[in-house]
């Protein structure tokens, strides 16, 4: 079975579908040829999309069937049949869909190609039994008013037992869309700041119409004890909140006494996804310096599918997970030495690590800061985190980028402001205080998303209860705050920024790591992901970089969204420090309209901490140790 490994619209493809967004014209598909050219193990976007023919082409044939899909997405039928050659085989390596211009000519819409070795072999014929290959395509046309295929020559009629190609959208580069309804997408286009909905997700609402499906509806609140077993879940009788159980809970044949200490956190069932870049702007032509994403197509489903790739939440030094944990509130602080949570942000953390204090998620505690902890950088709350246990961390780059996929997903935009709701970022700031509100006020919403109807903020010895949108707190799917009250630190992300930066600036990368996380390195296990973040004091994010090893993450490669600042993507990036930063995510109770889930704050270095920036749990199973 082949593996075509490009997809690409043509530009006379790309204007044909603008001509006809236009109103202009119809896009009418005349046929489809098979080649064996060579076109090497990476060809670049811009030869594709310059392609004009085949480089060898066998033969062509006319299109079977066109089948609607979406008001962006027909599935054409191709049928290629060997009767015709009777010289010698040859394999496969490019199929080209063709369609009508204005002035009636053929020319080539699609291209799709791969290598000899990942290719079928398609025999000459025998004279005997003919032999046919099938290629089911789902193709963009965009919101075309009319598509159709020319009839003047007859389809070939699909055999039962031809060899179906599956794996021609495996890993395609190009414009496919999927109709399966248990894929759910969302095309993101930055440059008409438009996203439509496809496949599972067409018509849907946020909510009910994604309880059914596990990788969203299966996200539920429970209780995590320090060993990494779940002994309750929203709604059970022994659930808590306050940190430790209030009943005695048996799993298995072991007894969980009352007050074990148990974590509130979010239990997130494994997924796959896609990513398909539809349009990608070299940032520098020439240089290696990667792309902008222009419009791009994300894909979730709960099982795996030929071209996903499991979600690199799930996977820690190589082991996968069928579960993880997110925290379901901001990280406060577990005093060992006193055998309490400390739910003021008050008294001194002990760092140490193994020994000292731990990382928490609880209700009705104030986030843990910076405000008079000097160890409160990165490193101390990743020492904070691991010193609960084994599979335990803060937050980092790939389990936030998966609450991020699903939200925009579900919700079908990049400003989740606009559809959970402001978030804290409202709150009048006192520079003598951490001014973050308290835990918990989304408790009543359980496994759900939405706004607390109320969240209590304090201020020294000032308690105020807060009903307003921007002044409470938010919650997706049981994670409360991922945006706004107070920033969180996020982990397994080093910037490296140049020596002396700039605007245009884009000399050095990302680097990412699953294990293992330290400070200013780019040494293994840390990847360099090839992606530049943009220089910028400040600007509203245009794009994100577009890597293919590291699609699942948004890094903005550039901001300026201009004076309607709720589109493309609605949130902040500031970066302009030298040398080696670290990442905070979401804002903190004055982000204002700044705030959002991909909101980020790449200015700190690793030795800084500050009273507005906190961090949360995570738990991952199975991997290596910290």
């Amino acid at each position: 079975m082949a593996e075509f490994k490009q997809g690409v619209l043509t530009t006379k493809g790309l204007q044909l579908i603008a001509l006809a967004q236009a109103g202009q014209t119809s896009i009418q598909f005349t046929g489809f040829q098979v080649g064996a050219g060579d076109w090497g193990a990476s060809p670049t976007l811009a030869q594709l999309q310059e392609a004009t023919a085949l480089r060898s082409s066998k033969g062509s044939f006319p299109i079977s069937r066109s089948e609607y899909v979406n008001p962006a997405t027909t599935k054409l039928t191709l049928v290629a049949s060997n009767q015709s050659n009777t010289t010698g085989g040859y394999y496969v390596t490019e199929v080209g869909i063709f369609a009508k211009w204005t002035d009636n000519t053929s020319f080539l819409y699609a291209i799709y190609v791969t290598e000899q070795d990942k290719a079928d072999w398609f025999p000459a014929y025998n004279s005997i039994t003919p032999s046919s290959i099938t290629y089911s395509v789902p193709i963009t046309v965009a919101n075309a008013t009319t598509v159709s295929i020319d009839t003047s020559a007859a389809g070939i009629a699909t055999e039962d037992e031809v060899l179906q190609l599956q794996a021609d959208v495996a890993d395609i580069k190009g414009f496919i869309g999927y109709s399966s309804n248990h894929i759910f997408g969302l095309e993101v286009d930055f440059v008409n700041k438009r996203f439509t909905r496809l496949a599972g997700a067409f018509g849907k609402t946020p909510g009910a119409d994604f309880d059914g499906v596990h990788c969203f509806g299966g996200r539920r609140r429970c209780n995590v004890t320090d060993g990494g077993v779940v002994v309750a879940y929203y709604g059970d009788d022994a659930y808590t909140e306050t940190g430790a159980l209030e009943v005695a809970v048996t799993v298995g044949e072991v007894e969980y006494a009352i007050g074990t200490a148990v974590q509130v956190m979010v239990e997130q069932p494994k997924f796959y996804y896609k990513v398909v870049p539809l349009d990608l702007e070299e940032i520098n032509e020439g240089d290696g310096a990667g792309y902008h994403a222009r419009k791009l197509r994300y894909y979730v489903c709960d099982e795996p599918e030929t071209g996903f790739k499991i979600h690199p939440a799930f996977v820690r030094d190589g082991v996968e997970n069928d579960l993880i944990y997110l925290s379901a509130y901001e990280g406060s602080t577990y005093d060992v030495s006193e055998s309490a949570y400390v739910t003021d942000d008050g008294g001194s953390v002990d760092f140490t690590a193994s020994t000292g204090d731990m990382l928490a998620s609880i209700a009705g505690a104030k986030p843990t800061s910076g405000l008079t902890n000097a160890g409160a950088t990165r490193a101390g709350f990743r020492t904070l985190a691991e010193n609960r246990g084994t599979g335990w961390e803060q937050q980092y780059a790939a389990t936030a980028s998966a609450s991020q996929l699903l939200m925009m997903i579900e919700y079908g935009t990049l400003n989740m402001q606009s559809a959970i709701g402001l978030g804290v970022v409202s709150i009048t700031d006192d520079s003598n205080y951490n001014c973050a509100s308290l835990t918990g006020s989304t408790s009543s919403l359980g496994n759900a998303s939405g706004r607390a109807a109320s969240t209590v903020n304090t201020q020294g010895e000032t308690s105020t209860t807060e009903t307003a949108d921007g002044k409470t707190a938010v919650t997706y799917r049981g994670e409360e705050n991922f945006y706004g009250n107070i920033w969180q630190w996020l982990d397994g992300m080093n910037i490296k920024n140049p020596a002396t930066f700039a605007d245009g600036d884009i000399t050095e990368h990302v680097y990412v790591a699953d294990h293992s996380f330290t400070d200013d390195s780019e040494a293994s296990p840390y990847v360099d992901t090839g992606i530049h973040p943009c220089y910028t004091t400040g600007g509203w994010i245009k794009a994100f970089g577009y890597s293919e090893d590291f699609d699942w993450l948004f890094i903005p490669t550039q901001v300026g969204g201009g004076a309607n600042s709720s589109v493309p993507v609605g949130d902040y990036l500031y970066n302009q420090n030298s040398g080696w930063r670290v990442a905070r995510l979401g804002a903190q109770w004055g982000g204002g309209s700044k705030a959002g889930a991909f909101y980020l704050h790449l200015t700190d270095s690793s030795v800084d901490r500050h009273r507005h920036i906190g961090g949360r749990l995570v738990y991952i199973p199975s991997g290596s140790a910290a």
